[in-house]
């Protein structure tokens, strides 16, 4: 498999660092999962590498490359596959019902409900890709290599420093496992930090397509006061999580206090200090006594 083509030239801007350990394209490709009776989307293939492997386990791949440049490397280094298609665009921007309707003419027509992703993210855009695919119901599992620090935000546990909206956020649609470290040295170029790469298995009822009813969960009341309740507590994360939700959020000192003592929370916690059905159980309990 080629490299490069001989004039290409990383674009740092697009955040380019490729894969060059072939064994660890190989575990990365083990470890998530996929089978032949899968669909599974690739963001930023770059030169194909780690493309080859996921075409070598899955039913079908479709691999979204913004970098027009790297379009007949790729066509070059994988015309062999049958099971693939390569779109260039932009994922962030790109009408995500082509990618269906490319999955179920692969699939002969038949209906695609769950589709799996495996890509080594660009650091920049990060956040704004998982928050992407943690809202698509299509989107049954990840795999995705993210900045280390990033990646310990993902997976961490109550009261540590990096427990945070993130954490909350991936936690509320899937279940996270850290499945990897990888060392700057398996890049080139090499970026100025280690990777990891994460798994995220998403809950069944935010995958549920049952009726051809696509659910925005975004758009669910619930959610949306749950997270305003999170993003309020995390705002002044130094101070105390009833003098952040009274200063930010608006709420009632006396309701909240109230709402702690009745489910047994420490009036002194911090917001890093609950877990997500806490603060499911807080908002409930504040909601009862409006």
């Amino acid at each position: 498999m080629k490299a490069y083509e001989k004039n290409f030239r990383h674009k740092h801007f697009l955040g380019q660092n490729f894969i060059i350990d072939e064994f660890l394209l190989e575990d990365i490709a083990d470890e998530s999962g996929i089978s032949k009776d899968d669909y599974v989307l690739e963001i930023g293939p770059g030169n194909g590498a780690l493309t080859r492997c996921l075409l070598d386990r899955s039913k079908c791949v479709l691999a979204v490359e913004i970098d027009k440049s790297l379009m007949p490397l790729l066509k070059d280094n994988l015309k062999s596959y049958e099971n693939l298609t390569i779109i260039n665009a932009d994922f962030l921007t790109y009408d995500f019902q082509n990618i269906i309707s490319d999955f179920e003419a692969k699939g002969f027509d038949k209906k695609i409900n769950h589709i799996k992703v495996v890509a080594n993210l660009p650091y920049y855009i990060t956040s704004l890709i998982i928050n992407q695919l943690l809202l698509n119901p299509y989107i049954s599992e990840m795999t995705l290599m993210v900045q280390k620090e990033v990646a310990e935000r993902i997976v961490a546990k109550p009261g540590g420093r990096d427990y945070g909206i993130l954490t909350l956020s991936c936690n509320y649609f899937s279940e996270t496992s850290l499945l990897m470290i990888v060392s700057k040295k398996c890049f080139d170029p090499m970026p100025k930090v280690d990777s990891a790469v994460v798994h995220f298995k998403k809950h069944a009822d935010i995958i549920d397509l049952s009726n051809n009813d696509v659910f925005h969960i975004e758009d669910n009341e619930d959610y949306k006061k749950l997270f305003s309740l999170i993003k309020a507590s995390f705002s002044q994360r130094r101070k105390k999580l009833v003098n952040s939700l009274v200063n930010v959020g608006g709420y009632d000192k006396d309701t909240l206090l109230k709402a702690f003592a009745k489910n047994n929370f420490d009036e002194n916690i911090r917001a890093e200090n609950l877990s997500l059905d806490d603060y499911i159980k807080l908002l409930s309990t504040i909601s009862i006594q409006k």
